[in-house]
């Protein structure tokens, strides 16, 4: 079995637990959906500065905001599993890489949830802390794979 077949069942693996946890969520949380659909309904376009308008919710939300930052929580636990295969099988050092920079965009993301739903920050700097995440999360995965493949040369 190749690396390359290897890494793509870490992402199956990680795919299927997404559904999973989908399922399990909406399953067990009490109106998810009508407060899915209450927060979907509850955006405004406000002007961010001059000439800039984004959307944000009217009020907060947080039961939704509470549910999501357990599913990046769990989702994140989820790729800390996934890497524990990884290494036990001795896998690409790209798919490790991927992984660790999915578990810190996960766990990250969550908090980023968890302190939006306790209101101590807003809509706004909630995104700009989930683009500060995406960004993080290219920069740990290029300086892992940097310093791997420097080793081996």
């Amino acid at each position: 079995m190749g690396r390359r077949q290897e890494d793509g069942y870490a992402g199956a693996i990680s795919f299927g637990a997404f559904l999973i946890l989908l399922a399990v969520f909406y399953m067990t949380v009490p109106n998810l959906p009508s407060e899915g659909r209450s927060f979907i309904q509850d955006f405004k376009l406000v002007q961010i500065s001059q000439n800039f308008w984004w959307l944000e919710p009217s009020t907060n939300h947080p039961r939704l905001f509470n549910v999501a930052a357990q599913f990046c929580y769990v989702f994140g636990l989820v790729h800390v599993a996934v890497l524990a295969l990884l290494f036990a099988t001795k896998s690409s050092v790209r798919g490790k890489a991927r992984e660790f920079s999915d578990i810190i965009f996960w766990l990250g993301a969550g908090y980023a949830f968890s302190i939006l739903s306790g209101g101590t920050i807003t809509w706004i700097p909630f995104i700009g802390a989930l683009i500060v995440l995406v960004g993080v999360a290219i920069v740990i995965r290029s300086t892992i794979l940097v310093f791997a493949f420097r080793r081996r040369s």
